[in-house]
């Protein structure tokens, strides 16, 4: 079953898999993004909010249809 909508929200963090790599890709509610290679990395960054958090550049952040996760149609 397919997602029919994204949560958002100042409590929504997401953590999504780069496909065809080993690599974690957080993304903090405040529009940071960071790349990590384990969860415990990712997760201890998301949560350190806003240390180390820098908000990008609209043409740096990820187009969300590309990371809707494994098996989804390119």
């Amino acid at each position: 079953m397919e997602p029919s909508r994204m949560l958002t929200g100042r409590e929504v963090f997401r953590v999504v898999w780069l496909p065809g790599s080993d690599l974690l890709l957080g993304t903090c509610h405040c529009g940071a993004t960071q790349v990590a290679e384990g969860p415990i990395e990712v997760w201890e960054w998301l949560l350190a909010h806003p240390i180390g958090h820098t908000v990008p550049a609209a043409e740096d952040v990820p187009d969300p249809a590309v990371l809707t996760g494994a098996g989804a149609a390119p």
